[in-house]
């Protein structure tokens, strides 16, 4: 069984059927069986799930979704790596490079990186195209946009 890692963009969309993305994240589910691997998040992806969640949604869907992905996936405590929001910032600085504006990745997806690379995991599913300027990330999603 693959290693995958899912992103905010994929864990929202296939659970809010409101989401622009939902029918996008039901026929990748079905096509790639993503859930039936082993689907790994870490702790600032968990943050943005809930928090979006909640807004969106309501705060009884979030707790719902909570237990649903404790229950579900492995969750990464990312603040175990070594010097963790150094090597984060990092990958962030490098992201961004001189112009801030220039791509939509945040310091949540720098951590994505920095875990994935740690984890050994290659595979991440999500629906955000900037991922796809990673070599090392094999993205999963785009195909189903």
């Amino acid at each position: 069984m693959r290693k995958v890692f899912l992103d905010t963009s994929f864990i929202l969309a296939y659970v809010n059927s409101n989401d622009e993305l939902h029918d996008n994240a039901l026929r990748l589910e079905e096509a790639e069986n993503i859930l039936s691997q082993d689907c790994y998040i870490n702790n600032n992806v968990l943050n943005e799930v809930l928090t979006l969640t909640g807004r969106k949604m309501n705060v009884d869907a979030a707790e719902e979704i909570y237990y649903g992905l404790i229950d579900s996936f492995e969750i990464l405590n990312e603040y175990t790596i070594f010097n963790y929001t150094a090597k984060t910032f990092d990958i962030f600085k490098k992201i961004v490079g001189t112009n801030s504006k220039k791509t939509k990745l945040s310091f949540t997806d720098s951590s994505i990186i920095l875990t994935m690379q740690e984890s050994n995991i290659t595979d991440l599913v999500s629906f955000d195209q900037q991922f796809k300027n990673f070599n090392e990330i094999n993205l999963i999603g785009l195909n189903y946009l």
